[in-house]
């Protein structure tokens, strides 16, 4: 019942979004139209959701039946609600694609579909982005692009990209924002502002930093400052060109609505599972629905892999080396009968295996870059969601969408580093002085609760930080025992990628504990700074203490 509990909170605020933004009294009749279709399609299932929540206080049902009527009011109310999220664009699909990333408040049935507003927000009309590179370069797109393709690779919240070929022959992505994104961007926000403080003000923290960040991505010149600085810290730690792609900027054509980039070839690695999901589904007599809806309910009820164990990076790349080899001399033989007894007897299907994404390779080279770019560098993208990654041609991965690039202060980036070699050494001491020294408070103070939390928050999901419960009864039962009043937001983003990476891991079935990857990357990092781990102490700390941003809240 918990675990739904999470659903009907975000299914409320959605509603509240709608209804708070109708009370501003300037905003425009478009966001009073916007508003009220999301209030629309939203006070029934909140309602629903609300209705099943008090009858089960008032006739508490068996622990089985309540799950199954939770389960089935997400199958009901989650597409369709998702879909009008997406059909709305905006801030509405942006914090819809964010809250794809906390599957450790959501039910899994409503992270799936919101995972769909990362690349499949209803694109705009061809025309809408040719007026738009009109408006930002004063030039038609012919007298830009050799070619431009008006169908979509992908589209999002505030915009879309496309392929198309400058006159030199190269080939580019073109990221083009939505003329009204800025605009709907304010509306929208003020919507959501109003009602968290109303409804659900411990999320303020969250939502303040969010906000921030969101804000940077509306100028994609930033985002191009964002991939060439990237590209050159990739780069200069030896990871590019050898096991991952940044895009450059395509100097002078970039702008604040139009991002003009190299093309990396190759389909999303959200893409690739699903495709080999498919195939793993069918070899057992499934859709890949039917495997995923099984899936789900494992984890609602409280089921997190073990730590993977499986084969290594090396032993699946020589796996996939040996059935590329297969089907190469299965098609030169298909090719030699084609061009002999296929003219007469008919022609052979060439073979193309569907080879499974070597999850250990990827993992832990993700893990290594990003572990770098938040520790060594302080510069990081905090939304590597499935879809921000390419699997190249050449098994190297691709790294694109670098909106949401965060930038830390030296003494933060310091922090995160002694925070993470702290988690990997399992130094309840250092971190509960880290907490003390950033002003965190709590109602009463105690210590394992505070553990529990950076644990959770940062670090793993396992049932050795959990205790088997699902991850919402966990957090839930957290709240009760000793409720969090003032909590500093620094490491928001930090804590929002670890999210996002632990759940994009989960997905690849190759289950993760951060410090694992990112505590011998902080350690060595503070140890080449002259600033090693085993001089740090509380005076240390206070040293170094960045100057912190305060969130004050209590729990209803």
């Amino acid at each position: 019942m918990r675990l739904a509990r999470g659903s009907a909170r975000v299914l409320a605020v959605g509603t509240g979004l709608c209804a708070a933004a109708a009370a501003y009294k300037h905003e425009t009749d478009e966001g009073a139209r916007r508003t009220f279709k999301a209030y629309a399609a939203f006070l029934p299932v909140v309602a629903h959701y609300r209705a099943v929540e008090f009858r089960h206080k008032l006739q508490p049902p068996s622990a089985d039946a309540a799950s199954d009527e939770w389960r089935a009011l997400d199958r009901r109310y989650a597409a369709p609600s998702v879909a009008v999220l997406g059909e709305l664009g905006g801030m509405y699909a942006k914090y819809g694609q964010t809250a794809a990333g906390l599957t450790n408040t959501l039910s899994d049935g409503w992270v799936q579909e919101l995972r769909k507003l990362e690349d499949q927000v209803p694109p705009r009309p061809a025309a809408v982005v040719r007026q738009t590179i009109l408006e930002e370069t004063g030039r038609e797109p012919e007298q830009i692009f050799a070619s431009f393709d008006p169908t979509p690779l992908g589209s999002a919240s505030i915009g879309q990209v496309h392929r198309a070929t400058l006159l030199d022959g190269r080939e580019v992505a073109v990221k083009v924002q939505y003329p009204d994104s800025e605009r709907l961007f304010r509306s929208d926000m003020k919507a959501i502002r109003g009602f968290f403080q109303l409804v659900a003000p411990e999320n303020l923290f969250q939502l303040d930093a969010l906000e921030k960040q969101n804000a940077l991505e509306l100028d994609y010149t930033i985002e191009a400052a964002n991939l060439s600085l990237i590209h050159g810290n990739m780069s200069r730690h030896g990871f590019l060109p050898r096991e991952v792609a940044v895009p450059l900027p395509v100097a002078g054509l970039s702008t604040r609505r139009m991002l003009v980039m190299q093309l990396l070839p190759g389909p999303k690695l959200v893409d690739g599972l699903r495709r080999y999901g498919a195939i793993a589904a069918a070899r057992e007599g499934k859709t890949l629905e039917q495997l995923e809806v099984e899936m789900r309910a494992r984890f609602e009820d409280g089921f997190v892999p073990a730590k993977y164990e499986g084969p290594s990076a090396g032993t699946i790349a020589a796996y996939l080396r040996l059935m590329r080899a297969r089907d190469f001399l299965l098609n030169v033989a298909v090719g030699l009968y084609n061009v002999s007894l296929g003219w007469t007897a008919g022609r052979a299907t060439y073979v193309e295996s569907c080879l499974p994404p070597n999850a250990p390779r990827v993992i832990d080279t993700l893990m290594r870059v990003h572990g770098t770019q938040l520790l060594a560098d302080g510069v990081f993208n905090a939304d590597p969601h499935g879809g921000n990654f390419l699997m190249l041609p050449d098994d190297r991965i691709g790294l694109i969408d670098f909106g949401a690039t965060k930038h830390l202060t030296e003494k933060e980036r310091i922090g995160a580093c002694v925070m993470f070699a702290a988690l990997h050494r399992r130094d309840e001491q250092m971190m509960i002085d880290m907490a003390q020294v950033s002003g965190y408070k709590s109602k009463y103070g105690k210590k394992e609760v505070l553990m529990k939390l950076m644990q959770f928050g940062y670090d793993s999901w396992g049932k050795d930080v959990t205790g088997g419960k699902n991850l919402v009864q966990f957090i839930d039962d957290l709240k009760a025992i000793d409720p969090w009043e003032e909590v500093p937001d620094n490491f928001v983003m930090c804590q929002f990628m670890t999210i996002r990476l632990r759940a994009l891991a989960l997905a690849m079935n190759h289950p993760i504990t951060v410090s694992d990857y990112w505590g011998p990357i902080a350690l060595e990092v503070l140890r080449r700074e002259g600033l090693p781990y085993e001089k740090w102490d509380k005076d240390m700390l206070i040293k170094y203490k960045p100057e912190m941003n305060m969130q004050k809240y209590k729990f209803a």
